[in-house]
């Protein structure tokens, strides 16, 4: 079965944990790098089995596996965030994933015209990759807002963010053979 990567702004977590929290066909959830207990504890609440594990040791049974699996990357951005160095990381993550994963779904809210040359530069891979980059749906203004102090955990989930989010994973999920299980 098929192994997914996500690679989301932390800016944008509730709304990428309750894509992932309606999918009850998730066999096996794996945070990278995880340091937030309340997005773990909320996975915890589904029939997947959730671990955190550091991207230097990502479980050869994910691959393996008669499952659908999850690889969970959050990416921090912050008001004095690089956008070449973000960039520069995003692409990284990008082709260290496409390494195992039979997709890769790049989830932010920003537009940034870098990702658009990140994304330009990944063609031809041997992986799925679709992205949210430069969505017209998610307005500059929120990120700017969110990156400018206000913390993505004191606010409501964007039902608009949700929205593009929802789509975007589902688009994936019947690339990979997976849109009838959920």
């Amino acid at each position: 079965m098929p192994l997914l990567s996500i690679i989301g702004c932390e800016l944008f977590k509730k709304e990428i944990a309750q894509v992932l929290l309606k999918d009850g066909a998730i066999e096996s959830l794996a945070i990278v790098n995880g340091k937030d207990a309340d997005l773990e504890k909320a996975f915890r609440g589904t029939g997947a089995r959730v671990r955190i594990i550091s991207a230097d040791s990502i479980p050869a049974d994910l691959r393996k596996s008669k499952g659908f699996n999850v690889i969970l990357t959050m990416q921090s951005v912050s008001p004095k965030s690089n956008s070449c160095k973000l960039s520069r990381e995003i692409y990284e993550k990008i082709r260290f994933y496409g390494n195992i994963s039979d997709g890769i779904l790049l989830l932010y809210g920003h537009g940034d015209s870098e990702l658009k040359d990140v994304l330009s530069g990944l063609k031809g891979s041997k992986f799925r990759l679709k992205a949210v980059a430069n969505c017209p749906g998610i307005s500059s203004g929120t990120s700017m807002l969110l990156c400018s102090g206000n913390k993505a955990d004191k606010r409501s989930i964007d039902q608009e963010v949700l929205s593009i989010y929802e789509k975007l994973y589902g688009d994936m999920k019947t690339e990979l053979g997976m849109a009838d299980r959920s």
